[in-house]
């Protein structure tokens, strides 16, 4: 197995994105494992192409295994060891922006990506690589080749406990989400989470994660960054989740003691005006998805999925009882729905982010960056202080699909908050893009995928006048999965 691992450079070849909604074969598969009622929960952070293979093992039919065909990684019998490798090879023009790539902006007019991965897994342990070159053309030519993700740990039966750096999405939003999303580079963390069916209970998740945000920063250096989350679905039509997302320490910082790291009942640092006592940022949400088999109505359809999730970027305690009570500030609203019927995919999903006071991402009082990387939020594609309304139609079958996009966005920037005052400038940042996505798929011969998209700013960077076209195209080319006998 040594000789074989040492001859690829490691993971899965759906690394042009970050989760399954990304990939247009792996959100179909995750669609299909939901019609099927797969016991498996929807809305955790793993949502890899293991993860799915995982649930899809033992359940057929021609459209889920059509498509897990296209996507599924070899899973490896009660003694051996099954390795997995691919890669991707991406050309983009244009200056119009991106989402959902795991950080990279491609600021070049030109913008060539080559990916390569790999996944070694056996009944007891994992080990996933995955990593690009990225070379960007236009006002100078850079090149930088980063490490995407690099996760090795255990995994049997409903239990996993590893460490590495992979990508986390968080919450049952199909565009975006509010903790936890997929635009910003992932982050080292170990973590532990055990998931199966809990006899006549359904199926429970839970999981604890805890890591560091190592890009650099403006503000505090390597801060700790701690994941819980807990979600439970009772019945295959109905899933509720609870979420936590918290900043602390770092470079030069002080720890908060493990009760407050765990609870963080007093997150707020009053008579400090040096800033050297333990400080905490916070996000915490709750969500709640539903999803009605539409099999009665229709042959070809599935399932209509609505979603919730409601968040807060902060913990305030009421202490005036008896007992402290933590309650949800700065509260953010996100909200959608997806028809599957065949392969027909309708969305619309709304998300609110516009309380100017807290600032949800950014603005705290030590960590004032906020849960970003490289100025890009590792939860919501558009930041704080926005409004989102997007949608999508597609035609997808395993073979080729066709994807048609909207996304209208407002954004405010606050200029300053005095007495609960709130100040905005004069001039709110507004975005209409739509896009276009055409793709084919052959087991054997891989898929190519074409991406267009144009883009209306207005105000950007919320200054009056600055208004542009944008452009993107990008062609897609991810190889076939080879899967080596071991």
């Amino acid at each position: 197995m040594s000789a074989s691992l040492a001859s690829i450079l490691l993971l899965w070849p759906g690394l042009a994105h970050a989760d399954p909604e990304g990939d247009w074969a792996l959100a179909a598969t995750r669609r299909a494992l939901i019609a099927a009622e797969a016991p498996m929960t929807l809305g955790g952070a793993d949502r890899s192409p293991l993860t799915l293979a995982l649930a899809a093992d033992g359940l057929t039919g021609p459209r889920l295994d059509a498509f897990t065909a296209l996507t599924s990684p070899g899973l490896p019998g009660d003694h051996g060891v099954a390795l997995t490798a691919g890669g991707f090879v991406r050309l983009a023009v244009g200056d119009g922006r991106t989402q959902g790539l795991l950080g990279d902006a491609e600021p070049g007019l030109l913008s060539p990506r080559l990916g390569v991965s790999a996944l070694a897994v056996s009944p007891w342990w994992e080990v996933k690589a995955q990593a690009q070159g990225w070379l960007d053309v236009g006002g100078g030519v850079s090149a930088s080749a980063p490490v995407m993700a690099a996760w090795a740990g255990l995994r049997r039966g409903p239990a996993r406990v590893g460490f590495g750096i992979e990508p986390r999405v968080l919450g049952p939003g199909r565009h975006s989400a509010l903790l936890l999303g997929d635009d910003a580079r992932p982050f080292p963390a170990g973590s532990a989470a055990v998931e199966g069916e809990v006899g006549r209970l359904g199926v429970a998740r839970a999981e604890l994660a805890m890591g560091w945000l190592q890009r650099p920063r403006r503000d505090v250096n390597r801060p700790g960054i701690i994941v819980m989350d807990a979600r439970w679905r009772p019945k295959p039509w109905v899933e509720v989740g609870a979420s936590r997302v918290g900043q602390f320490a770092g470079e030069g910082r002080p720890w908060p003691g493990v009760g407050e790291l765990l609870l963080p009942l007093d997150p707020h640092i009053y008579g400090d005006p040096d800033q050297l006592e333990a400080d905490s940022n916070e996000l915490a949400s709750i969500d709640v998805q539903l999803l009605a088999p539409l099999g009665w109505a229709h042959p070809q359809a599935e399932t209509l999925a609505v979603y919730w999730q409601y968040g807060g970027d902060d913990l305030i305690v009421d202490d005036s009882g008896a007992v402290p009570i933590p309650r949800l500030a700065g509260v953010a609203n996100l909200f959608g729905a997806e028809l599957s019927a065949g392969p027909l995919v309708l969305n619309v999903e709304y998300a609110r982010l516009m309380d100017d006071y807290f600032r949800w991402y950014t603005g705290h009082r030590v960590y004032h960056e906020g849960f970003t990387q490289d100025g890009r939020s590792l939860g919501h594609v558009n930041g704080g202080d926005s409004q989102t309304w997007w949608g999508r139609v597609g035609w997808v079958t395993p073979a080729w699909g066709v994807v048609l996009m909207t996304e209208q966005v407002r954004r405010v920037e606050v200029v300053e908050v005095l007495q609960d005052q709130v100040f905005t400038a004069m001039t709110e940042e507004r975005r209409h893009r739509y896009g276009l996505t055409v793709m084919v798929a052959e087991p054997t011969r891989g898929r190519l995928e074409l991406d267009l998209s144009t883009e209306r700013l207005l105000g950007g960077d919320f200054v009056p006048g600055a208004d542009e076209r944008l452009n993107r195209a990008a062609v897609t080319y991810t190889a076939p999965m080879w899967r080596p006998t071991l």
